[in-house]
């Protein structure tokens, strides 16, 4: 089924880190039921079952659009303080890229995951870059103008080549939820912030290949100068 986040939930969601740019794969117990159950959720406020129908109601969000489809599901009954990240991508897909995106796209092969690589800090100089189907994307703080903590973008140069090059940015950054990404988010992180970059792995039936980067503790205030339409250079 789809669901609807409390408030209450969508605060505890935004201190968690993400799973992959603009998702969550978490687990909790429903009230009143002992059972553990695992959910994607979209921008920490629209989750969906982890189960044999995901693929079905993921189409239904995608037909609805993602605002109706929060406005008509009921709110899902989780007990916040048991809500966790579930470690790791249960949708992981040991799959091989293709030839003709690495070569076509500018796409990567090998290599782990951000989360997986060790940490450095930023020059100050580069550029980063947050791809989003949601204008009012929860992992931007636009009155700080910063990335929050444990949230994931991609590099200027890669969002660049997936422009460029015409690449489908779902499919590359192995986006879940397969909506139309619109929206682009500029980021410059100061010399003091850290990031992790690694390469995007497949998953939810994507084959990934793009660059990716984890900021564990989010960017230094002010960071964020430029919010575009996707495609827009």
């Amino acid at each position: 089924m789809i669901y609807k986040t409390y408030l209450s939930d969508t605060s505890k969601l935004l201190s968690l880190p993400e799973t992959g740019m603009g998702y969550q794969i978490i687990e909790g117990k429903l009230f009143l039921e002992d059972k553990i159950r695992q959910y994607v959720v979209y921008n920490c406020e629209l989750a969906v079952d982890l189960d044999d129908d995901f693929l079905v109601n993921r189409r239904k969000i995608i037909d609805k659009g993602f605002s109706n489809a929060l406005n008509e599901s009921k709110s899902l009954l989780i007990n916040t303080d048991s809500i966790k990240i579930v470690t790791g991508k249960p949708t992981y897909e040991t799959r091989l890229l293709s030839a003709y995106k690495q070569s076509k796209n500018k796409r990567h092969s090998g290599g782990k995951g951000a989360k997986e690589n060790p940490k450095e800090n930023t020059d100050g100089n580069e550029t980063f870059v947050r791809v989003s189907a949601y204008e009012n994307d929860k992992r931007i703080d636009f009155k700080r103008k910063r990335l929050i903590e444990g949230s994931y973008t991609t590099t200027l140069i890669d969002y660049y080549d997936c422009i460029t090059t015409d690449d489908n940015p779902v499919d590359r950054y192995a986006l879940p939820n397969d909506e139309p990404v619109r929206w682009a988010f500029y980021i410059k992180p100061a010399i003091r912030d850290v990031l992790q970059r690694g390469i995007v792995q497949p998953a939810f039936g994507h084959e990934g290949g793009g660059i990716e980067a984890f900021f564990e503790k989010g960017t230094s205030d002010n960071t964020l100068y430029l919010k575009k339409e996707y495609g827009v250079l």
